[in-house]
């Protein structure tokens, strides 16, 4: 009787397979508690992965930060103080970081707060510096975003030759506090306001919603600016990495921008 041939698992089944292998050998105790990274190549090429995504991998994890889902009221209230966005990038890690630079020294209103050899820490410029930089950005319709954030931080680790692990932090703590205090200022003039209505012997369901609407109003306006800024920024952060993967987009030339803008 021949052999039933084994079969042959779908690449779906396959990944469900090798990860509840992992678990399982995780929980069987016989994973060591710590392991080289030659040690973990050589691991990595009995099973047939590729050394190239354990590297990938590992520069990941060297730059990953682990940080709490943010909670509480100002969290709920305004939203989060900071986001990150990472990718791996072709090209090498002094280089990729430096026309970041150019980049952000051309299209942002931004200076360099502190240098590192792998990172760049910049912050919006103050000043009169800035302000010009404000005004002349707007007369040419060019959006300032990033200068909106307090700190934006820029990272590169060569994954290997030819390929960089590329990271954004931006905080926006200081800009939240602003909508928070915003809307606290809010409360308390619609509180007031509605105490000299009553004063002034205004009908009650009057003054009661003309106080709170004035209470309520400006703190949502102050956060519907603030997240739209932050979405901006997310956006602007991910068109940075999107140009260093895919590179610049081709600029059409003036007979294709007149046909293209007549469809």
């Amino acid at each position: 009787m021949a052999d039933t041939p084994a079969p042959i698992l779908p690449r779906a089944a396959l990944e469900r397979v090798l990860l509840r292998a992992a678990e399982l050998h995780a929980a069987s105790g016989d994973v060591p508690e710590t392991m080289s990274e030659a040690d973990l190549l050589a691991l990595a090429k009995e099973v047939g992965i590729s050394p190239v995504a354990v590297k990938q991998a590992l520069a990941e994890e060297r730059m990953r930060v682990a940080l709490p889902a943010e909670r509480g009221l100002a969290a709920a209230l305004a939203g989060p103080a900071g986001f990150t966005a990472s990718r791996v990038v072709p090209g090498d890690a002094r280089a990729t970081l430096e026309r970041v630079e150019r980049t952000f020294q051309s299209e942002e209103n931004l200076v360099v707060l502190r240098r590192f050899p792998d990172r760049i820490v910049w912050g919006p410029r103050g000043g009169l510096a800035g302000a010009m930089a404000g005004v002349a950005a707007g007369f040419s319709g060019r959006a300032l975003v990033l200068d909106k954030a307090d700190e934006v931080s820029v990272s590169m680790v060569q994954v290997e030759p030819g390929r960089v692990h590329a990271r954004i932090e931006t905080t926006t703590a200081g800009r939240r506090s602003v909508t928070l205090r915003t809307a606290v200022g809010g409360l308390v003039g619609g509180a007031a306001l509605g105490a000299v209505l009553a004063v002034l012997n205004v009908m009650a369901p009057i003054a009661i919603g003309v106080a709170a609407v004035a209470a309520v109003l400006p703190g949502l306006i102050a956060r519907s600016v603030y997240r739209s800024d932050t979405g901006r920024m997310q956006l602007a952060v991910e068109q940075v990495l999107d140009r260093l993967e895919f590179g610049e987009p081709k600029r059409r030339g003036i007979v294709e921008q007149i046909l293209g803008s007549g469809q």
